[in-house]
């Protein structure tokens, strides 16, 4: 597994107790964590609540967590299981509410970045029409894969799905957005120009 960003040496003092440490982590992966938590579900309450008790957990069972090879990795894993336990025993976060899912969202994300010029417009309106077309799976997957540049082997470890299952997300969500777009070259070059 790739380590993307490393900071074993944050992590450490962090877990003994340097709140320096931690305040840096959440400075570093915050942002990153809202906007993966709005494709796991689009209640905002939910996302926020999530991320908020997840950094208290850190916090309080600092002196029990073992180390890691990629902090972001281990954020984004811990976020969508607690997302999907809150969702699986509380009724209050299975109502979905969008809004200020646009305007959070809307910074960071695979679309935002085919934007270049003006003469892209139309390109990423029909991108987004066919972004709404896919599953919710299909676009936490993609997310995963070229917002947050994953490999397929983390996108599948993060969602907990097997990697076929996590390769195929990611290839039939590539297939619909070609299709929506009906240019081939031009979508595989502006997608894959997002990867560093």
């Amino acid at each position: 597994m790739t380590a993307h960003h490393p900071n074993n040496g944050l992590w450490n003092a962090f877990r003994e107790g340097d709140q320096c440490a931690f305040k840096r982590i959440y400075e570093l992966y915050a942002k990153e964590l809202v906007s993966y938590g709005y494709k796991i579900t689009t209640n905002v309450q939910l996302v926020e609540d999530s991320i908020h008790d997840l950094f208290i957990e850190l916090w309080q069972s600092r002196t029990n967590l073992s180390e890691t090879d990629s902090i972001r990795f281990y954020l984004f894993r811990s976020l969508r299981n607690k997302i999907n336990r809150a969702q699986q025993r509380d009724v209050f976060y299975q109502s979905v509410s969008v809004e200020g899912i646009d305007r959070a969202y809307e910074e960071d994300t695979c679309e935002s970045r085919l934007i270049k010029d003006e003469s892209q417009e139309q390109l990423l309106r029909q991108l987004k029409q066919g972004y709404g077309r896919l599953s919710p799976r299909q676009q936490q997957a993609i997310d995963l894969r070229f917002t947050h540049h994953f490999s397929n082997e983390e996108v599948a470890h993060i969602m907990g799905v097997n990697y076929q299952s996590a390769c195929k997300f990611i290839y039939t969500a590539l297939k619909t957005l070609r299709e929506a777009v009906r240019i081939f070259s031009i979508i595989g070059v502006l997608i894959f120009n997002t990867i560093p």
